[in-house]
């Protein structure tokens, strides 16, 4: 079964948009054929269900903000995120994490899904608590601010199965010094030179860099 075709089905059983109540519980369905992937059987790094076992699904929590596009029968979700920054003797530097899940290896900013109540500027600063743990002392949008469904449209596969993410950037000055996650397994303070030609970057991180700091980044992960 196709993709569009999956996402229709899903979208006759809950429905072509999040809102609150809709969903009592987590609902993962496979990405491969569309089947519901019961409790117990998946976990944030891997989904499991008969012969697949996948490291993305289609993954609707009750809290996240989601849509199934009429235009295209695609899911979209939207992603608020910060480019954390302080200046150090040597210079500037920007604060990014190794992931450790889906896409694994890829260095990103703190991003995640924004959820429902929350404006993409709220949603942006609670993930960059959640993930770095730093302080945050100015807040400029680095994208036009808008509403949740209202900025970047980015290519962008999720683990959590949207292709395509609605993108709300902060470029924010921290404070303090970072702390991992659960999401990954190295978080840092780097260079301009070393996000532009180093690190392994995630897609949209590279993108955002790329319009911060006038260079593309040589080393873009996709996917």
């Amino acid at each position: 079964m196709d993709r569009i075709s999956i996402l229709q089905n899903i979208r006759q059983t809950i429905g072509s948009e999040s809102s609150p109540g809709k969903l009592a519980a987590t609902q993962v369905f496979c990405l491969q054929d569309g089947e519901p992937i019961p409790p117990g059987s998946w976990t944030p790094e891997l989904y499991t269900h008969g012969e697949h076992s996948l490291e993305r699904s289609f993954l609707f929590d009750p809290v996240m903000v989601w849509k199934i596009r009429d235009s295209d029968g695609e899911l979209i979700h939207s992603t608020a995120a910060t480019i954390l920054w302080r200046d150090e003797p040597g210079g500037r530097r920007f604060c990014l994490m190794r992931r450790r899940r889906y896409p694994i290896g890829r260095y990103t900013i703190p991003a995640g899904h924004v959820e429902m109540g929350e404006t993409p500027r709220a949603s942006a600063l609670r993930e960059s608590y959640e993930e770095a743990g730093l302080g945050i002392v100015s807040v400029e949008p680095l994208t036009p601010p808008a509403g949740v469904w209202e900025g970047r449209e980015v290519v962008d596969p999720c683990r959590r199965g949207a292709n395509l993410h609605i993108w709300h950037v902060f470029l924010c000055q921290a404070v303090g010094e970072p702390h991992l996650s659960d999401e990954g397994d190295v978080i840092g303070w780097f260079t301009r030179e070393e996000i532009l030609n180093d690190l392994p970057l995630h897609g949209p991180t590279a993108t955002f860099f790329g319009e911060l700091l006038g260079q593309i980044p040589r080393n873009i992960q996709e996917g």
